[in-house]
């Protein structure tokens, strides 16, 4: 796949459709806090990166007193309490530490709203009409289980909402041929979920292949510097407190120490039938669904049912070149890799880790011929919008 280019002006069509977008999902962040008890300006008690800032601030790379925060997945190391995910959020968080600010679920909105914009951008980029940009730009947040991430700040969600940020916004400078800034942002976010190296890698080793090719050597150096530059950061990070440049932290959490690793084989299946389990309904006609491990990520984020009719549709018409299938091995892969994981997210509705995915199904429509959009799509988005608003309300009492 190779950038696209767009001839449209960002015009007041533009700029009244996203706006549209944006009220939309804010106003649903609003609604959702609102039956939470009031909750968009309250801090969050699982906001780890904003404690990992406030002791950065002070000098720290570890976390003073972790024992005080049993809740919360830290690393012990040498007696030692330390974050046990990637620090890129953590670095955002230093203003709003540094202002002695604590409204995690607040940073939690605005950076979903970032994502909104940016995958907007993105579609307009590559010239689609603005009902086609608002449409995916909501199919794939409001409408999917980024939603319900999207609704608390604590720091598995937060970190999840930052990698689709940045990973749309990486894609939307990739589409203007602006790799620097792109590849900058495609390292963040694997500073945020660290699988998302290899969707970063693909773009980056195919935009390196060009630039060799036709001997543009400064090129090649201006956009791997940036992002060479996070990698060596994050791992200069792991290894002052670690002893590994690749390690962040969760192998010494107590339970992966005591139980064994993190990653192995043996986690593949059942992790795999987690994310595929259906959604049921009882005698009552009361939905019936498991908020461990997640269910059917089809169900939950409906942008997969359709890509993967859409798949199934251009295959069965042999419309699929070899490039169109580089999007769908990129995704079964991580997914693999994901499900080598002990837990496929825990407590939750519908399958978090899956909503890594939802890039790479934009990237996969951004290459393809604009085409009208459907009733069957436009009702998966609605049904989707409806869904995963019940299930965040669903979990503030379960």
């Amino acid at each position: 796949m190779s950038p696209a280019l767009s001839s449209r002006a960002f015009g007041r069509p533009h700029a009244r459709a996203l706006a549209a977008a944006l009220s939309l999902l804010a106003l649903a962040l609003v609604l959702y806090h609102s039956l939470a008890g009031g909750t968009l300006l309250s801090p969050n008690a699982y906001d780890s990166y904003l404690l990992q800032a406030q002791n950065w601030l002070e000098g720290r790379a570890y976390i003073e007193g972790g024992e005080n925060y049993p809740w919360l997945e830290l690393a012990v190391f040498e007696g030692r309490y330390y974050l046990s995910f990637p620090p890129a959020p953590s670095v955002l968080a230093l203003l709003p530490a540094a202002l002695g600010l604590s409204l995690g679920n607040l940073w939690q909105a605005l950076w979903a709203l970032a994502a909104l914009a940016g995958v907007y951008l993105c579609f307009w980029r590559a010239g689609h009409a603005p009902r086609s940009c608002a449409f995916w730009a909501l199919f794939s947040t409001l409408c999917s289980n980024f939603f319900w991430l999207a609704c608390s700040g604590g720091v598995w969600f937060q970190a999840q909402a930052l990698n689709f940020a940045f990973t749309v916004w990486g894609l939307f400078f990739w589409l203007k041929k602006q790799c620097a800034p792109a590849f900058f942002l495609m390292a963040l976010a694997v500073g945020c979920r660290p699988f998302t190296a290899l969707f970063a890698f693909v773009l980056w080793l195919g935009t390196a292949l060009g630039a060799a090719k036709e001997r543009r050597w400064r090129s090649l150096a201006a956009f791997t510097a940036p992002p060479a530059a996070v990698a060596l950061a994050l791992g200069w990070y792991n290894f002052i407190r670690f002893g590994n440049p690749l390690e962040f932290g969760h192998s010494w959490l107590p339970e992966f120490v005591r139980d064994g690793g993190q990653f192995t084989l043996e986690n593949f299946w059942g992790n795999l039938w987690g994310v595929l389990r259906p959604v049921t309904f009882t005698s009552s006609l009361d939905l019936s669904f498991s908020t461990f491990n997640g269910f059917c990520f089809f169900i939950a984020s409906p942008i997969f049912l359709l890509w993967a009719a859409d798949l199934a549709r251009a295959a069965a018409k042999k419309r699929l070149a070899p490039k169109d299938l580089l999007a769908p091995a990129l995704a079964l892969a991580t997914l693999a890799a994901l499900c080598l994981h002990r837990t496929m997210g825990g407590w939750q509705f519908g399958a978090r880790y899956t909503v890594d995915l939802i890039p790479f199904a934009l990237w996969w429509y951004l290459a393809r011929p604009r085409r009208p959009l459907g009733a069957g799509a436009l009702w998966l988005a609605g049904a989707g919008a409806l869904f995963n608003f019940y299930g965040a309300v669903y979990m503030l009492s379960h």
